[in-house]
C-alpha cells in the first residue's frame, strides 16, 4: 500500500478510535516517507496506547516542531514524564523557560508538577532514592537497573541522592563514570569528589567537564585506531565500541597513567609488547569490562 493510502487508513482509524489499527498503518505510512504530520498522528495513536516510551521517543524526530506547539509541547512533556525522563524534560523545560512568558512558565511548571505527581501516585520514589544512594550494596546489574530508572527522578532529586556512589569503590566504575556525566549533562556547578579508575579521589566541577568525544586524546586514539593496518575496516566498529567503553571506565581523565596516545593506545587494545605495569593496568581494565558484560 503506498504512503497515501497508509495515512489515509491510518486517520481513518484514529478517528474511529481503533488505535492499535492505527498504530500499525501511520508506522509503515512513517517509515515509508518521515513527515511531522504523519509523526503527530502516530503520536497520538501511541499516546492513546499509553506506550509512552515509543511516544516519546517519536516526538524527538521532530522536536522543534512539538516545543513551537504549546499544545503538542504539553502532550510531549505528558508522554516524557510517564516514560520515565523526568530529568530529561525537565533540563528541556529549563532550558526554554527563557523563551516564555510568565504565564507560559507558570502553566508548563503547572503541568510538570500535577502530571509528576499523579505517575508519583503508582511509583515507590523513595525505595529508588534509598537505592540510588546506596548503589555499592546491589550486584552490578542492579546498579544499572537503578541508575536507568533514576531517569524518573527530578533533577533535584538525582543530585541530592548519588553523592555518596562517586566515591564508593563497590560502584562499578562505569556507573560512576555514567553519573558524573549525568551531573555533567545537568550543568552541575557543585564540586563532586570523585573516585577514579586508578584508585585517586580527585574533585571536579562537573558542568566543567567536557563530553568523551570532545576530549583530544578520544580523537587521537581514534585515528590511530583508523591507521592500524593490524585490524581489518569490517573490525574497527566493534574495536571502536569497546576502545569508548574502555575510556569511559577512565573518565575524565582520559590519560589514566599514560600520557602518551601510543601508549594508552597499546593499554586499550591488551597489544601483545607491553611492560609489566602496562600490562598489568590492561588486564584491570579488560576485568572490569568482563564484570560489566556479564
Amino acid at each position: 500500500m503506498e504512503q497515501e493510502k497508509l495515512y489515509e487508513a491510518g486517520c481513518a482509524a484514529l478517528e474511529r478510535s481503533d488505535f492499535s489499527q492505527a498504530k500499525e498503518l501511520l508506522l509503515q505510512a512513517y517509515q515509508t516517507k518521515k513527515t511531522f504530520k504523519v509523526n503527530y498522528l502516530l503520536f497520538t495513536a501511541l499516546k492513546e496506547l499509553r506506550d509512552h516510551q515509543m511516544a516519546s521517543l517519536l516526538a524527538e524526530d521532530y522536536l522543534l516542531d512539538y516545543l513551537r506547539d504549546d499544545q503538542k509541547l504539553t502532550e510531549y512533556v505528558t508522554e516524557m514524564i510517564y516514560a520515565g525522563k523526568v530529568r530529561k524534560i525537565e533540563m528541556t523545560l529549563n532550558l526554554m523557560s527563557g523563551f516564555m512568558s510568565a504565564k507560559e512558565k507558570d502553566n508548563f511548571m503547572r503541568l510538570f508538577d500535577q502530571t509528576l505527581a499523579t505517575v508519583r501516585t503508582q511509583t515507590d520514589v523513595n525505595a529508588l532514592t534509598k537505592k540510588l544512594k546506596h548503589l555499592g550494596a546491589l550486584d552490578i546489574l542492579e546498579q544499572r537497573q537503578v541508575f536507568e530508572a533514576s531517569g524518573s527522578l527530578t533533577i533535584a532529586e538525582f543530585v541530592e541522592s548519588v553523592s555518596a556512589d562517586l566515591v564508593d569503590e563497590d560502584v562499578h566504575p562505569l556507573v560512576r563514570a555514567a553519573i558524573l556525566d549525568e551531573l555533567r549533562y545537568l550543568g552541575s556547578e557543585k564540586t563532586v569528589t570523585y573516585l577514579l579508575f586508578t584508585g585517586e579521589k580527585q574533585d571536579f566541577v562537573p558542568g566543567d567537564l567536557k563530553e568523551l568525544d570532545d576530549y583530544m586524546m578520544y580523537q587521537r586514539l581514534v585515528a590511530l585506531l583508523e591507521a592500524d593496518l593490524e585490524y581489518a575496516a569490517d573490525q574497527k566498529t566493534q574495536i571502536l565500541a569497546e576502545l569508548k567503553l574502555k575510556l569511559q571506565l577512565l573518565y575524565p581523565k582520559l590519560t589514566a597513567p599514560f600520557t602518551d596516545p601510543e601508549k594508552l593506545y597499546a593499554v586499550l587494545l591488551g597489544k601483545s609488547d607491553l611492560e609489566a605495569q602496562a600490562r598489568e593496568f590492561a588486564q584491570a581494565l579488560e576485568s572490569s569490562l568482563a564484570q560489566w558484560m556479564v
